[in-house]
């Protein structure tokens, strides 16, 4: 039997393909041959049982129910015991990640120390808390980083932009000056992130593994040092605001490098993929909109319910629980398919409709573990889009440069796009 698009309905619609190697119609597809599956959740080939109904998504996103837990989400994909199998990373584990990173935010397990970290910087008074009154200064510094990242590119009129590279010098710099890293490091900071995504939802062995843990050492060693000159200095930064909420000096590096890996390929792999779906539509509705500033937040809202960059996360089921809904799970780690979720039927009876109604997209979590760079990861997406408009109104896609292979991420999603000026 064969679906629309000729995807196949026998085979489970991601036992072999993730969302960051298929377009965003392919995706949509597959999505909606997902909720057609007839069981609520499935064993991935990794490992991972997966679940996207938008209940039990929900449900154990939090992690409150008896027998769940987050102490997994940053673990690497391929497990610890792989990377010490690896020569060519343990000089680099033992160089950069001796002790081991703490845990901070995402796989912090103590509830009160969670707490404490997640209102230092998401609270109300938050280092990454935006008010009405903050958001046009907020605004107007993304402004100028994409102008910056388009100036460093080198690009000019009639040459063709390289979106997704754009959208990621664009993505370091916003989320590098937000935690405080030094504008020195801002050029590395994609690498140093991308590492850290990628030991996290994909399989890597020898040389490409050993490489990602040398990179995702920088990240915490860089990171070490910003949060040392942050503590001591009197420009209250995130280094500053965390110190002064009694959280130690490893903790605080962790809050932060996991802040940057997170932003940046949240923030970019969700402009690269709404871009390919702004821009293929004939009639350039949603685009045309971004020339407005309310249509502009509605459609930077929409793109992160279809299309984030993060798409899952990790979870385990310490004992067999059976969830709210009915569904059982056994003991073993979980893929939780969130962005899978923003398009359940029983909660977003028309996900595709710019205007239709829903439940609270899971984009960014939910309950005490919703992510706390949720309302500055927002206003980037919508100010690169909005600039994007501004910067190439008549923009088109070059097909060819979609081409490239992308790796198999279960957790990561993204888009090679380039456009015409």
């Amino acid at each position: 039997m064969i679906g629309r698009n000729d995807v196949a309905v026998v085979e489970f619609p991601f036992e072999t393909l993730t969302c960051n190697e298929i377009s965003f119609a392919e995706r949509d597809e597959r999505y909606r041959l997902l909720h057609e599956w007839p069981e609520p959740t499935y064993r991935h080939p990794s490992g991972l049982r997966m679940i996207w109904q938008y209940a039990d998504v929900r449900e154990v996103l939090d992690a409150t129910t008896p027998g769940l837990s987050n102490a997994n989400s940053l673990d690497p994909l391929v497990g610890y015991a792989r990377i010490a199998a690896t020569p060519r990373a343990i000089p680099h584990f033992v160089r950069h990640l001796v002790p081991p990173p703490a845990k901070a935010t995402a796989n912090l397990t103590d509830d009160h120390l969670h707490k404490r970290v997640w209102n230092t910087m998401a609270g109300p008074s938050g280092h990454f808390t935006i008010s009405p009154g903050d958001r046009p200064h907020r605004a107007a510094a993304m402004v100028e980083h994409f102008h910056d990242a388009v100036r460093d590119s080198g690009n000019r009129p009639g040459v063709h932009l390289d979106v997704t590279a754009l959208s990621i010098a664009y993505a370091a710099r916003t989320c590098g000056a937000a935690v405080g890293l030094p504008e020195s490091d801002w050029p590395h900071v994609a690498a140093w992130s991308g590492a850290q995504s990628g030991l996290l939802g994909r399989v890597m062995r020898g040389r490409e593994l050993a490489e990602a843990v040398g990179a995702l050492g920088w990240l915490f060693t860089v990171s070490g040092r910003a949060v040392r000159e942050g503590r001591g200095s009197e420009a209250i930064g995130l280094a500053r605001r965390l110190r002064d909420a009694g959280v130690s000096h490893r903790i605080a590096v962790s809050a932060m490098a996991n802040s940057l890996a997170a932003g940046v390929h949240t923030v970019s792999g969700s402009i690269q993929q709404g871009v390919q779906r702004l821009l293929a539509d004939p009639d350039r509705a949603w685009w045309d909109l971004l020339a407005d500033p309310e249509g502009s937040g509605l459609v930077a809202a929409k793109i992160l319910q279809l299309d984030p960059g993060l798409v899952a996360w990790k979870r385990r089921v310490k004992t067999p629980v059976v969830l709210r809904s009915g569904t059982r799970l056994p003991a073993g780690p979980v893929l939780v398919m969130f962005a899978a979720a923003n398009r359940d039927p029983e909660a977003f009876p028309d996900c595709l409709n710019l205007h239709g109604t829903g439940k609270l997209p899971l984009t960014f979590g939910f309950g005490r573990h919703i992510c706390p760079g949720k309302s500055m990861a927002t206003l980037a997406v919508e100010v690169f889009l909005r600039q994007l408009r501004e910067l190439a109104p008549a923009a088109e896609l070059v097909p060819e440069a979609g081409r490239t292979t992308r790796p198999s991420d279960l957790l990561f999603s993204g888009a090679d796009i380039t456009i015409t000026r």
